[in-house]
């Protein structure tokens, strides 16, 4: 990029890779994004402490992002940089997988397009500036030919 980025969005289980960005790119704003349901580390920065994912969390295809609590190192680096948290749902998943593949050819596993799921369904906008973070081509490759074979 010609210049740093202004907007940095990112997939979030633990938090690891998010504080890591966080740390690295201090002058961009953090957006993490969660799957619906698994999204304790949005809970955690909302109350000020650590939150736990429920007991009754639902199935996910984002299994990569699956942690049942963030770690209290990665939870103070997202809460001293203000960052903010959303959530995406399954449909805008598949749907941000598929767009991946259709568009760029790129086989991104679900709990690594989650990031641009919360983008494409217009969870967050897109301001010029605007990084997403697709990380992890871990998808079972049927899975991935039922999801690119979906319609949207």
């Amino acid at each position: 990029m010609p210049t740093a980025p202004k907007r940095i969005i990112v997939p979030c289980g633990g938090g690891g890779l998010a504080s890591g960005i966080a740390l690295a790119c201090p002058e961009a704003e953090i957006v993490i994004v969660e799957p619906e349901g698994w999204d304790d580390m949005k809970n955690s920065l909302a109350q000020g402490k650590i939150v736990p994912v429920g007991v009754d969390a639902p199935a996910t295809l984002c299994d990569a992002l699956q942690t049942p609590h963030v770690s209290p190192i990665t939870f103070g680096i997202l809460q001293d940089r203000q960052v903010r948290a959303v959530t995406a749902s399954e449909g805008a998943v598949r749907d941000a997988v598929r767009w991946a593949w259709e568009k760029h050819q790129l086989v991104v596993e679900p709990g690594g397009a989650i990031a641009l799921a919360a983008l494409l369904s217009g969870e967050i906008a897109s301001v010029e500036g605007t990084v997403v973070v697709l990380s992890g081509g871990n998808i079972d490759p049927v899975l991935h030919a039922q999801i690119v074979a979906e319609q949207a």
